[in-house]
């Protein structure tokens, strides 16, 4: 998957992760499968930047597929993908 031609569908600016800003990555992922984010030195300062990227992953139950500076690559995470893996949990 090439996500250097994604174009950036958000900005995560100084507010940081709000609950707007989280609805609207999960109607881009819902609307597209796979988009990049892109958050704002200002905010990650004094942050773990891959940290927070996996963070936002969690909080829009999304994929990280990829973060590289401050973007960063989600992707939506399917019903059967999740279901898979909970019954290869289960068997371990």
């Amino acid at each position: 998957m090439d996500t250097h031609a994604l174009p950036i569908l958000v900005r995560i600016g100084k507010a940081g992760l709000t609950a707007s800003i989280i609805e609207e990555i999960k109607k881009h992922v819902k609307k597209r499968k796979v988009i990049k984010v892109k958050f704002l030195p200002a905010h990650a300062a004094g942050k773990d930047k891959k940290a927070f990227a996996r963070e936002l992953a969690a909080k829009t139950d999304t994929r990280l597929v990829s973060q590289v500076g401050f973007v960063v690559v989600l992707q939506r995470q399917d019903l059967n993908t999740s279901r898979a893996s909970s019954d290869q949990k289960e068997d371990l």
